[in-house]
């Protein structure tokens, strides 16, 4: 498969097609129909994004896709983060795509990639201790099991009991995942580097919509300390609450810069130390978005009426998965202590 690299222009229009798509078809009144309606994915909006040659981007011309590069979709990943879209772009369009390329010999492989390409199947992927819950997989047609060995697993609905756990983000439904059985599912083949690319991909895509959400959270803020009145000031007029945002705002700048910039080099001989290093960064400056929106919104960011919790919850789910703060850093330490371990024996 041949690819393809953005250039700044590319990248910007994929981003306006991307922002304007979901402004009129996942507004936060759309969102709370979903809520409303118990369920998280659907296929309207699904179906937009599969028009638009977003979800099949990443596949290849000759199985009815674009053959981009995945640096096309960093912005992408971004604006999907924004706009908190319930469907698992990340997991179906990117980590699918990339795991199922690795196989262009399987007739499997490939006519799932079609189907993608298409907009006709969801696809979860299980990236062992990564995902102890896997992102919607109950409205997956085909999970994707990625052991720690590179042995890609393909399971069908049949071949798997799902059960769903009560998420903190109804919107991002998760579920555990069990085989029927050890022979249940079809090994599609072992391909260690292809499963290390995709551990790669998920965390620094997971980086882009943890940026993109906390910059929601940072926007509703300042909207909300511009408007609300005290003293017969705006409450943004404060010292205090400028330095609140203007601190704010730098981590989400640095958090979305490192995100993009982990995302775009995903083939990179460092791509695993910059994604992990994004999406602990990307979760520092979440955690920093959720408690000061909440503090400067007062007692109404705590209410359902508002919109505000849609993005609260969001990054906190989304800072829990494919790696915690904690647990990327203890990661990356331990690397580079090994690191540096091998330089002193030399």
């Amino acid at each position: 498969m041949t690819t393809t690299h953005p250039t700044t222009d590319e990248r910007q229009e994929l981003v306006r097609l991307t922002a304007d798509l979901l402004g009129r078809h996942c507004g936060p009144e759309q969102l709370r129909e979903r809520l409303d309606a118990g369920t998280a994915h659907t296929p309207e909006l699904w179906g937009r994004l599969a028009e638009t040659g977003l979800v099949s981007a990443l596949v290849a011309e000759e199985r009815g896709g674009a053959g981009l590069d995945p640096s096309y979709l960093s912005g992408v990943l971004v604006s999907l983060g924004e706009h908190a879209v319930p469907e698992p772009f990340l997991e179906t369009a990117v980590v699918a795509t990339s795991v199922l390329a690795a196989f262009p010999d399987s007739a499997l492989a490939v006519s799932w990639l079609e189907r993608i390409g298409a907009g006709d199947a969801l696809v979860a992927v299980r990236l062992g201790a990564l995902t102890p819950y896997v992102v919607h997989a109950g409205d997956a047609d085909l999970v994707l099991d990625l052991a720690e060995d590179g042995t890609v697993r393909a399971l069908l609905p049949a071949d798997v009991d799902v059960t769903p756990v009560q998420a903190l983000d109804p919107l991002r439904p998760l579920a555990t995942v069990i085989r029927r059985g050890e022979d249940a599912g079809t090994v599609l083949g072992v391909a260690p580097a292809a499963v290390e690319r995709a551990r790669v991909l998920a965390v620094a895509g997971a980086a882009c919509l943890l940026a993109g959400a906390s910059r929601r959270l940072l926007d509703l803020t300042v909207e909300y300390v511009g408007v609300r009145r005290q003293f017969d000031r705006p409450v943004g007029s404060f010292q205090a609450v400028k330095h609140a945002i203007a601190d704010l705002a730098v981590m989400v700048d640095m958090a979305t810069s490192a995100a993009l910039s982990a995302f775009d080099a995903v083939d990179e001989p460092d791509a695993r130390r910059r994604a992990w290093a994004a999406k602990a960064y990307a979760g520092d400056a979440a955690d920093r978005a959720n408690v000061s929106a909440l503090q400067l919104h007062g007692g109404i960011g705590f209410t359902w009426e508002y919109h505000l919790h849609l993005w609260l919850k969001r990054v906190m789910g989304l800072a829990a998965s494919y790696g915690t703060t904690v647990t990327l850093r203890r990661e990356l330490a331990v690397e580079l202590l090994a690191r540096t371990g091998e330089a002193t024996e030399r």
